[in-house]
């Protein structure tokens, strides 16, 4: 497996040293990651790459340095899926439904708070550095079906407080209706660096009933009941 990402890192690389060249690089780093006006936007990004592996439950958890993302999708990465995620504006999603995600540009937000993205899928374990760039990171067992991802928050204008501190906004403000309309996700949970757990479960009742129990870091739990149509 790593043959095919080798080749893939240096044919990026050469990108990456073109932009260089001709000056490029900072500014499409800025056009990726400020295309999303709100904090933390790739939280949901995140979400909805669980959501097309069709995973049910999906977990973040944060510490000081760095935030991990983990799922239990039904599909683990393929090569293909490391060409999309470290691509500009491609998607294996819009060919096969089953896919890891529409990778295109809004997973590029990460690169607001992480220089240095690492995944774990599979038999692939890679990190990503100059935003298009893989790496094989050690090994990885092929057998697991858990998607991971790791992101430190070494971003140079971005200190580390300040990231770990978006990101806690980012999580604590996803609402009832994060859970609502997707399919596959039945239950959020997010842990805090203090310890302290949020979580957000759906259970359907049939006939368009759907209950959504939260539970907030402070430990205040909410319950709320929603008809939908379709």
């Amino acid at each position: 497996m790593n043959d095919g990402l080798d080749a893939l890192a240096t044919k990026r690389q050469r990108w990456v040293d073109a932009n260089r060249e001709n000056v490029f690089e900072e500014g499409i780093k800025r056009l990726l990651t400020e295309l999303y006006p709100d904090n933390a936007h790739f939280i949901y990004e995140l979400l909805q790459n669980a959501e097309d592996t069709r995973a049910s439950v999906a977990r973040f958890t944060l510490s000081e340095k760095l935030l991990h993302f983990e799922h239990n999708g039904q599909r683990v990465f393929s090569l293909s899926d490391v060409n999309s995620i470290t691509s500009i504006g491609v998607s294996t999603k819009r060919d096969d439904p089953t896919c890891i995600g529409k990778f295109g540009v809004g997973f590029k937000a990460v690169f607001a708070y992480t220089n240095t993205p690492v995944i774990r899928s599979g038999g692939y374990h890679f990190r990503i550095r100059d935003l298009v760039v893989p790496e094989a990171v050690g090994r990885h067992s092929t057998g697991t079906k858990e998607t991971v991802f790791t992101f430190p928050f070494d971003h140079h204008q971005k200190n580390v407080r300040r990231a770990g501190q978006e990101v806690s906004e980012g999580l604590k403000a996803l609402g009832e209706n994060t859970l609502l309309f997707l399919r596959s996700i039945r239950k959020i949970e997010y842990l805090m660096p203090d310890g302290a757990l949020g979580s957000q479960e759906r259970i359907e009742h049939g006939d368009g009933h759907i209950e959504i129990r939260s539970t907030n870091p402070s430990g205040t739990e909410m319950l709320s009941h929603w008809l939908r149509f379709q």
